[in-house]
């Protein structure tokens, strides 16, 4: 027998506090506030009112966000500009701000981050068969342009 559990319909004074709390938290993409807005019960026009509300109110940015993102996957998590890009997309970005996020990354950090994750993994594969192309698939894999890794193989 299964049990419904009802919830109770915010009022949008409530959902509008409860975004608040959610965008200030840290930096988000209006695909994640209107996503939140529909799992707090929010539809029609109220969702509306408040999505307009808060981005007025600049709980959340765009730009902001893209800017935010791009920096902190590169610095944090260690992502090529095409992973990068690609989350970007996922979120609805406009294109125009990825790439102004992606030209944020400073090249001499950028290439100066492959190259010590390029002889990290090399370290970590030596000894392997196809050492140097797991190697290679490693930096792909985490974004990085092909024909950089390449070059850098070299």
């Amino acid at each position: 027998m299964r049990s419904r559990v009802q919830f109770k319909q915010l009022t949008t004074d409530e959902a509008l506090s409860k975004l608040e709390y959610f965008c200030a938290y840290r930096e988000r993409c209006p695909k994640e506030v209107r996503t939140k807005l529909s799992e707090l019960g929010m539809r029609g026009e109220a969702a509306e009112q408040i999505f307009h509300v808060l981005q007025e109110d600049g709980f959340f940015n765009e730009e902001r966000f893209a800017m935010a993102f791009a920096g902190g996957k590169f610095r944090v998590n260690h992502w090529g500009r095409i992973r990068i890009r690609i989350e970007l997309r996922m979120r609805n970005i406009a294109p125009e701000l990825i790439e102004q996020a992606l030209a944020s990354i400073d090249e001499d950090a950028y290439i100066g981050l492959l190259q010590d994750l390029l002889e990290k993994k090399r370290q970590y594969y030596e000894g392997q068969e196809q050492a140097r192309d797991k190697t290679i698939a490693a930096l792909i894999r985490a974004g990085f342009e092909p024909e950089l890794v390449f070059g850098m193989m070299k």
